[in-house]
């Protein structure tokens, strides 16, 4: 890897996005900080940022801090409940890296799956019919499918993609 300076940082709800920056840090050899907490992080760290998917994008304490950067080196990571490789995932990519100011270079992004906040599923559940998330059988399926998520299949494919964008 170029910079032996790297920090994963993360912003996590239900700590799906802990957990992969946990991981991500330890093959990285890396320290890992909350958004709330960056204190310690060098001016010329790259930066390994993860994000929960909130609406389409990062999540609001993710994207505070996305806003502060200027002239960074970043790899992209996030969770979220539907499927990372769908048409969604790939407009939730795109949303994230539109946060950052054009000074910064984006080496890469990936998602995976997380568990869904049970909180969030109920509200789904009384959501009207016509409502994308609206209970479902497909959708509980595929909230069922998350509940096992993040998991070693889902870090590895994190730090891999890591490490490349990295390199």
């Amino acid at each position: 890897m170029r910079n032996q300076d790297i920090a994963v940082v993360y912003s996590s709800r239900t700590g799906n996005t802990k957990k992969v920056a946990e991981h991500l840090a330890e093959a990285l050899g890396a320290t890992y900080h909350s958004v709330k907490d960056t204190v310690g992080i060098s001016d010329t760290a790259d930066l390994c940022i993860g994000v929960w998917i909130d609406r389409g994008t990062a999540d609001a304490a993710a994207r505070k801090y996305i806003e502060t950067l200027r002239g960074r080196r970043v790899f992209l990571y996030g969770t979220l409940g539907a499927e990372p490789d769908s048409e969604h995932g790939a407009k939730c990519i795109e949303n994230i890296k539109a946060l950052f100011d054009p000074s910064n270079e984006i080496l890469g992004a990936v998602l995976v799956q997380g568990a869904i906040d049970p909180m969030i599923i109920e509200m789904f559940k009384s959501m009207p019919k016509d409502n994308v998330h609206a209970y479902t059988e497909e959708n509980a399926a595929r909230w069922a499918a998350a509940s096992s998520h993040p998991d070693a299949a889902d870090f590895d494919r994190v730090i891999h993609a890591a490490k490349e964008a990295l390199a």
